[in-house]
């Protein structure tokens, strides 16, 4: 009898092992630390569990699901969550301008719920588009018609804007001039993809010359400001700048290439800060005199935040030691592409009225 009860017990063990060990009974002797489960991402985004969402999607949660009326969780998340859920989530490569069944975008829905102009500048400053509509034919005016927060706020007039305005899809709007009270160039010379024959190369941002900016005096020093709240991903504070031998170096190395190299042209630029944002653009800002000690690679910036300051960093005037021609110079990128390469002139211009506004605009422009 002993034998046989010391048999059943000692089976009754082994399958209680063989449980412990596939993780179909929890062992009691174990002692390491529990891993907690993943936690449902809709249901994280409508608490607007920011850390929630962000444990979901590195639990490896697929940010294209959709919810019981076949919303997706950017669209739960424009109706519930706070801009780093939504964040969060552009980080993972979403749709940013998917439509549900009724043609509904997240951008819609957060025109008509949310109760700042917070979450739909996100979106916008993202690339979402303004001039989508439903399947009832409805824009997002009249999503934002409804929300009294949305009518009341500054973003209005600039959205309305866009929906009058030629939209380049796949770019952002609604960011801000870089330099505060100033509008873009009234010169085409100073705008992307205008050739500069001096290295062999074209542009590939906005420039602000004193003299061909209207509201301001472009001179050495003055602020300058991030165009769309992102993170830093390069903030030159050790800048040196180039002798006058190394300058000219650069430039009869540019003149004998069939265009100026990227490693040159980044010398060129001088003193930079370059900042992400959501919807994977990049802005850069180029030629300045300092940066603001804050900015560093990692740190969070906001829309409108001081990056830095005007100089001449980069240029034959710096080499020479002096702080003549000081100009900010300032470009959007997507990928490899920065905004309106191989584009004419009247297709930049709209381009910029639809990143900047028209008040961010000259009164006229020239070639």
């Amino acid at each position: 009898m002993f034998r046989l009860v010391a048999a059943v017990i000692l089976v009754a063990l082994a399958a209680l092992a063989a449980l412990w060990q596939f993780g179909v009974l929890a062992n009691p002797f174990d002692r390491s630390p529990r891993v907690p489960p993943v936690p449902p991402l809709l249901t994280s985004l409508e608490q607007d569990d920011v850390d929630g969402v962000r444990a979901a999607l590195s639990g490896g949660a697929d940010p294209s699901q959709v919810d019981a009326n076949g919303r997706t969780a950017l669209m739960v998340a424009a109706q519930h969550a706070s801009p780093a859920a939504i964040e969060a989530l552009l980080a993972q490569g979403v749709e940013i301008d998917w439509r549900a069944a009724d043609g509904a975008t997240a951008l819609m829905l957060a025109l008509r719920h949310a109760r700042t102009s917070e979450v739909p500048l996100l979106l916008l400053n993202a690339g979402a588009d303004p001039t989508a509509v439903d399947a009832a034919g409805q824009g997002v005016l009249h999503y934002a018609d409804q929300n009294t927060a949305m009518r009341n706020s500054p973003l209005y007039p600039r959205l309305r804007e866009l929906t009058e305005i030629p939209i380049r899809p796949g770019w952002p709007s609604l960011y801000v001039v870089p330099v505060p009270d100033a509008t873009l160039s009234s010169r085409a010379a100073h705008w992307p993809n205008a050739p500069r024959a001096y290295r062999n190369g074209v542009h590939e941002g906005f420039d602000f010359f004193d003299g061909a900016v209207s509201g301001i005096s472009i001179t050495y020093g003055i602020p300058i400001v991030a165009m769309a709240s992102g993170t830093v991903l390069r903030a030159d504070h050790d800048y040196v700048e180039m002798t006058r031998e190394e300058y000219d170096e650069v430039i009869r190395a540019s003149r004998s290439s069939l265009i100026t190299s990227d490693d040159l042209l980044d010398k060129l630029r001088g003193m930079q800060v370059w900042l992400e944002h959501p919807g994977g653009f990049v802005t850069r800002y180029a030629h300045l005199s300092g940066v603001a000690p804050e900015v560093v690679v990692g740190a969070r910036v906001e829309q409108g935040q001081v990056i830095g300051f005007t100089g001449n960093s980069g240029t034959l005037e710096a080499a020479q030691g002096t702080e003549d021609d000081p100009h900010p110079h300032v470009e959007v990128w997507r990928g490899d592409r920065y905004l309106g390469q191989g584009l004419e002139p009247a297709e930049i211009f709209d381009m910029a009225r639809q990143l900047f506004g028209s008040a961010g605009l000259p009164p006229r422009w020239v070639p």
